[in-house]
């Protein structure tokens, strides 16, 4: 995940370096013009000279305000400098001579860049009415003063949708940055929960048969080897279901979960009964029944000191459910039944949990939990069959 995160900040960043040498590139070719204007035009060699300084503070304000405005600790600063042109605009244009009108476009594209684009309308507005005012009172036209606010509004809208676009792009980029996050978050439980699945109940069984060929040592070394097999037989089908799980292919079967569980709970000194009904079912829905089949069985061996296990798969027109009963006490933090739609808040332990979520994924409902008067343990799952390939 770190390293994902730091790939999609380093494309941010990298996109943000060439927005910044475009953007230096276009705006401070416009910057000249006013420096250039002051230093052409005729007048008085004091007010010459004023304008001239004027200009150049302004242009050295530009240019410093959009070299900060893309670092983000900036803060108040490009707010400080866009409040300094505003002023040295009006200053300008009522000092000399109504033609500085023309910064006001300079002031407007800065309050796009750096006002909030909810506030940037209003604030362009109001950027366009004070160089109508100010070139009114140097006695320009109402034409020159009308073309003066037409560039300020149209360069000022034209900035502030800009900066909402940069704004929306951002925010598609850090929505990006967390869908993947949340993705590799699932992908990373979901093979968590698995593992726990597969492992759980294949090594239950191994640490039965082991414990029962160590018993039959030395006086029935050929029921022992027997058992010995088994287990490498078993640890042998828990590893390719691991490997499989890794590659994201495996989807257990209801036929193989029930052969599974018939020989752990036999190998545990359990006995079961298995009814089944023979009808196909939806991959999906299968596989849900499956991983409960399984489950159940790994908590009666490992849970329950039961002496009798019950397994019945019912298919219907309707849904299709597991039910799995012993005679045992069952895991611990279960009294009473419990509705585990809700991933039982908590109080289960992984294993239905898990079953839980796969369950609420098809619309499915979930109950575990001790039968009242110490009658046993009840895991039961079933799943609409009207949802399956939905």
């Amino acid at each position: 995940m770190s390293t994902l995160r730091s790939r999609l900040n380093e494309e941010r960043w990298h996109g943000l370096g060439r927005a910044r040498i475009i953007g230096l590139l276009v705006w401070l070719g416009f910057i000249v013009v006013p420096v250039a204007d002051a230093i052409t035009n005729n007048g008085p060699a004091a007010e010459h000279y004023l304008a001239i300084a004027g200009a150049s503070l302004f242009s050295a304000a530009y240019v410093w305000l959009v070299i900060i405005w893309f670092d983000e600790r900036a803060a108040w600063r490009p707010l400080a400098l866009t409040a300094l042109l505003l002023a040295l605009a009006i200053a300008l244009t009522l000092a000399d001579r109504s033609s500085w009108g023309f910064l006001f476009s300079y002031v407007a594209a800065c309050i796009g860049l750096v006002i909030p684009s909810r506030h940037g309308l209003q604030a362009v507005i109001g950027c366009a009415a004070l160089v109508v005012i100010c070139t009114l009172i140097d006695r320009a036209g109402g034409g020159a003063a009308a073309g003066y606010a037409a560039s300020t509004i149209g360069v000022g809208l034209l900035l502030v949708l800009l900066r909402d676009l940069q704004l929306r792009n951002r925010e598609l980029t850090d929505a990006r940055a967390e869908l993947a996050r949340s993705a590799v978050a699932a992908e990373r439980e979901r093979f968590a929960r698995d593992l726990h699945d597969l492992l759980g109940h294949s090594l239950s069984v191994i640490a039965i048969k082991a414990e029962l060929a160590g018993r039959l040592l030395p006086d029935r070394q050929g029921e022992a080897a027997a058992e010995v097999a088994d287990v490498e037989q078993v640890a042998r089908q828990a590893l390719r279901e691991v490997r499989q799980a890794v590659s994201g292919y495996r989807r257990p079967t209801l036929d193989g979960e029930l052969e599974g569980a018939r020989i752990a709970l036999s190998a545990a000194g359990i006995d079961a009964d298995f009814e089944r009904s023979p009808v196909s079912l939806d991959p999906e829905i299968e596989a849900v029944l499956a991983w409960t089949v399984r489950e159940g069985a790994t908590n009666v061996i490992r849970h329950s000191g039961a002496r009798h296990c019950r397994v019945k798969v019912r298919a219907g027109l309707a849904d299709a459910a597991v039910e799995v009963l012993d005679d045992g006490a069952g895991p611990a933090g279960t009294d009473g039944l419990v509705d585990a739609g809700a991933v039982l808040n908590g109080r289960a332990g992984n294993g239905i949990a898990g079953l839980a979520e796969r369950a609420e994924r098809l619309r499915g409902r979930i109950e575990a939990g001790r039968l009242p008067e110490g009658a046993g343990f009840r895991l039961a799952v079933s799943v609409p069959t009207a949802v399956a390939g939905s």
